[in-house]
């Protein structure tokens, strides 16, 4: 009789796994009423402390203690509340999911991607010096060997007569010889317990050099390309340099799976080639960060269609985050690990913790929440990866197109040149204000802001989320006053703010008037300071109803200040010195973090509306936009004393300079003498709440204010 195959039926599965859960909930029960010999006092199970207001209830699995301890493939004997078994169905859904052989895979759920990358260089490390194991004991053999010559030689010269100096060079010569060879040789075993990690600069997860200064690795950083991807010619050029001054160094390569800002993938066939092809041939291992994209890397298929991972790119190791992608409610990730990399590693384990059943603790935790497990393996269920990939891929396929959407409606607001979509989930586009950013918990850096697009990112989030940034553009950007506008300098003022930058500085401006400048020596310098700020958008002119500029700020990050090209315009060279030793106390020995302090350096008002407030109301307006920018300081410059008046509108600031123009020398003159008055430069606190003694979370350095 030939027997007929059921028909597939979803529910079935579902409650074949809830009933698992149930089951395992009954033997843990069972084995809670017996529990004596662990330190564990199962308050919550006993109901003396309640994690209702959680959500969770007395009786389930969530509200236990189910315990992991060490390596998830060899079960305890006596603690036997864990879930181990789930945690291999776990490793074995993921092994067949990244294409390697059967029980090929070995690894643990962690409490993370940084403990993942931590496991990951640490079994990495174990492997490279197991790897070399037999050459460093011969090493060692041969300097305890060498050290006992030294000890011989030095006794045969003290047997020497001390007038006989031709024996006693040669003998010293000896042991200088066998000392250089002594010291070589114990550089050699040195190296050889001290890999060398690296990775991309600025783009390779926080954890990585952290984990390299822990575990006393070698640190190479490698250049990036523009979308944070690694460079592969920085990468084989750091890689000689290191072969040259540490030949017998292992190598640990950290390859990203996704970079947290633009979601660059590295070029790991690349990576693999040159170490394979470099000589000499250094010994090496590959681990993958996956952080996010590192779950769905089958799905994506960056290297084109790869049956195993590991085994085809070259890897040992790979990490990603399951609170990422996959969405759980606790931080949660995973170590894989090829079998004999694993076996490599701890072939020479000394960590067996015998009162759990000589368990080798192969983690860095130790004890593991099992609940994660749990959470981990039902959610791979849910998402029938257990079975195969269709449900996943139709999924990041939804991802996609609403980040495509987001793309495009990000683009109608702000101009596709500030947008960019560079890879898979991330849209990065120009900083918006901090209000917005708070609300929509936007990644920051520098001027942009980035939104990774994942499932909670839907189409409706995106529509709500871009009518916001609509009207918080309009917000920041227009004050609508009776016979004037205020709103953020763009192209479309460019030509007419330069028109007003260039004639009310030469008319009107003590010190240019003082030098004689002319229209057409200025007028290169207003238009190179005026393009920056249009590209910058921090920068505020007043229009009148004509649609002429008639008040002009200009705003700059302080960390990428304007570099004017003096020889264009070389009669404001005695200017820009003026302003160079004004700034000096301030600004030296500093590097400034971006988007922290905000240079407000140029104020023009025309002299039909001087005196009407205008000064004051387009410096507040420009201090207003970059506070909403996230900057906490201004740093500015004031030629005249009438435009510090608006420093009373501040609760916050300290002066740092001043010079009196008749007193101030450059190039052996005094280019103001006869002109009263004098430059001030103050930091001002612009951000509510901001207090003075904030201000060196700014910069880094020791200079202070003076």
């Amino acid at each position: 009789m030939i027997k007929q195959k059921m028909p597939d039926d979803p529910s079935r599965r579902i409650n074949k796994r809830i009933h698992s859960f149930k089951t395992l909930l009954h033997r843990i029960k069972r084995l809670a009423r017996h529990k004596m010999g662990y330190p564990v006092s199962l308050l919550t199970h006993l109901g003396v402390i309640s994690n209702k207001v959680f959500g969770i209830n007395k009786g389930s699995l969530a509200n236990i203690l189910l315990n992991n301890v060490g390596d998830p493939f060899k079960d305890s004997e006596t603690s036997l509340m864990e879930v181990k078994k789930h945690e291999r169905m776990l490793i074995r859904i993921l092994e067949k999911f990244y294409g390697l052989e059967k029980d090929d895979a070995r690894g643990y759920v962690t409490t993370g991607g940084t403990e993942g990358n931590f496991a990951g260089i640490w079994w990495s490390k174990r492997y490279l010096i197991n790897k070399a194991m037999s050459i460093l004991l011969k090493t060692d053999d041969i300097v305890k060997l060498q050290m006992k010559e030294e000890q011989d030689l030095l006794v045969q010269l003290s047997k020497i007569p001390t007038n006989d100096y031709y024996n006693s060079t040669l003998q010293l010569r000896k042991i200088l010889e066998i000392r250089n060879s002594i010291t070589s040789n114990k550089s050699i075993v040195q190296q050889l317990l001290t890999p060398t990690v690296f990775f991309t600069k600025d783009h390779t997860h926080y954890s990585v050099p952290k984990i390299a200064e822990i575990l006393h690795l070698n640190i190479r950083t490698v250049q990036a390309n523009p979308d944070g991807s690694v460079n592969l010619d920085s990468f084989k050029k750091e890689l000689i340099l290191n072969l040259a001054a540490f030949p017998y160094s292992p190598v640990i390569v950290v390859c990203n799976i996704g970079t947290t800002i633009t979601g660059s993938i590295d070029d790991i066939p690349g990576v693999k080639k040159i170490l394979d092809t470099i000589e000499p041939k250094p010994n090496f291992t590959i681990h993958m960060d996956g952080a996010l994209t590192g779950f769905v890397l089958p799905i994506l298929k960056p290297f084109g269609n790869v049956k195993n991972y590991f085994e085809e790119l070259g890897v040992n190791t790979l990490a990603f985050s399951a609170h990422k992608y996959l969405g759980l409610s606790q931080p949660c990730g995973i170590i894989l690990a090829r079998k004999e990399f694993f076996k490599k590693a701890f072939e020479q384990a000394e960590r067996s913790v015998e009162y759990v059943g000589n368990i080798i603790d192969s983690t860095v935790t130790g004890s593991r929440s099992g609940l994660n497990v749990l959470m981990f393996y039902n959610a791979l269920c849910i998402l029938e990866l257990n079975r195969n990939n269709d449900k996943l891929t139709s999924m990041v396929a939804e991802n996609f197109k609403n980040a495509k959407y987001l793309y495009e409606q990000l683009a109608n607001v702000l101009g596709s040149e500030n947008v960019k979509y560079p890879y898979n989930f991330n849209v990065i586009f120009s900083r918006p204000s901090l209000e917005l950013a708070k609300k929509y918990q936007l990644m920051l850096r520098g001027e942009t802001a980035t939104i990774c697009v994942l499932s909670n990112v839907t189409k409706p989030l995106i529509d709500q989320f871009i009518n916001d940034l609509q009207l918080d553009r309009e917000k920041v950007m227009t004050v609508t006053k009776p016979d004037y506008t205020i709103c953020t300098l763009t192209v479309d003022h460019q030509k007419s703010a330069i028109d007003l930058f260039t004639k009310s500085f030469c008319d009107s401006e003590p010190i240019t008037k003082h030098l004689n400048i002319k229209y057409e020596d200025y007028e290169d310098f207003a238009r190179d300071v005026v393009h920056k700020a249009v590209k910058e958008g921090m920068s505020v002119v007043a229009i009148n109803s004509r649609n002429h500029v008639i008040a002009c700020v200009i705003a700059e990050d302080l960390a990428k200040p304007f570099e004017p090209t003096l020889s264009k315009y070389p009669k404001l060279k005695p200017i820009y010195s003026l302003l160079a030793q004004l700034s000096a106390p301030f600004l030296s020995d500093k590097k400034f973090i971006p988007g922290k302090i905000a240079h407000i350096w140029i104020a023009i008002v025309n002299p039909e509306y001087r005196g009407k407030g205008m000064s004051t109301a387009i410096g507040m307006a420009c201090a207003t936009i970059c506070m909403r920018k996230g900057y906490e300081f201004a740093y500015t410059e004031f030629t005249n004393e009438l435009s510090e008046k608006i420093l009373h509108h501040y609760k916050v600031y300290e002066l740092c300079n001043t010079i009196d123009y008749n007193t101030f020398t450059f190039e052996d003159k005094k280019p103001f003498q006869g002109l009263n008055g004098k430059a001030s430069a103050y930091i001002i606190g612009i951000k509510p709440g901001v207090e003075m003694d904030m201000l060196p979370t700014c910069y880094t350095g020791t200079a202070k204010v003076s």
